[in-house]
């Protein structure tokens, strides 16, 4: 089975739900990391001003039981306002941002980390490369911006509001989809469903989209991959997304 998307023209909104963008570009490991930071900053930080360097523990849940405890060192470079975090290891180079706007910005972003270290760090064998959408839709917050009263099906379209088997429906019915399929190169998996958010006790949508290619690809084309993931990954949002939610895309402040 593989996903049939309808490439979309991509058209960018005043504001949107986003609530993290993640660009994870995983390699082989390279144990030189930590001796040529110091060039790497200087070629990220006219992006990313702010450094850190800081231990990591990762903990890996095994299928069948078992965990997997590693030690790792993380050089961080961030943005001054704190929006986007740049970080490296000896294994993987990963963009975070949290007020996404433009994926030609994320690009570019991310490009300035890929280039850096493909230029320092040569071989750079690619073993995996993500990029990752996480939404957070609030129905409440989205009603009152409008100035009206607006319900889940004016929010998202109906063939994502359904719940499996239809088991269960009506208010206050949670529910939580993974679905997972190939795509010419790589695959992608969404994640969807009304949740209740732990913060603050609300029904929220979560779409999460993970578009990857999950086996050695050539590092250099980083950038074509980005374009190619986000425009996959925007076709399957334009038709989640109901007019409700397109009006309260449209109506906001285009000064951030």
């Amino acid at each position: 089975m593989v996903w049939h998307l309808t490439q979309k023209p991509h058209r960018v909104f005043p504001r949107n739900p986003l609530a993290a963008v993640i660009v994870d570009l995983r390699f082989h490991p390279i144990l030189k990391i930590g001796s040529k930071v110091p060039d790497f900053q200087e070629s990220v930080r006219s992006v990313f001003a702010d450094y850190q360097e800081q231990p990591h523990q990762f903990v890996m849940v095994q299928p069948f039981g078992g965990v997997q405890v590693s030690h790792e060192k993380i050089f961080t470079f961030k943005k001054s306002d704190g929006t986007a975090t740049l970080s490296l290891s000896t294994s993987s180079l990963t963009l975070d941002s949290r007020q996404h706007a433009h994926r030609d910005q994320l690009i570019s972003e991310a490009g300035l980390g890929v280039d850096a270290l493909l230029r320092l760090y040569a071989p750079v064998q690619g073993a995996r490369l993500g990029l990752r959408y996480v939404n957070f839709v609030d129905c409440k917050a989205i009603s009152k911006d409008l100035g009206r009263d607006v319900g889940w099906h004016e929010v998202i379209t109906e063939r994502f509001l359904a719940v499996p088997s239809g088991l269960a429906q009506g208010e206050g019915t949670l529910y939580n989809v993974e679905v997972s399929s190939g795509m010419s190169e790589g695959e992608m998996t969404l994640r969807y469903g009304i949740l209740r958010d732990p913060r603050d006790g609300a029904e929220k949508f979560r779409f999460d989209l993970d578009r990857y290619v999950d086996a050695p690809f050539e590092s250099a084309r980083v950038r074509d991959y980005l374009a190619q993931f986000a425009a996959d990954m925007y076709s399957v949002f334009m038709d989640a997304k109901g007019p409700a939610l397109e009006e309260w895309m449209l109506k906001g402040d285009t000064s951030q």
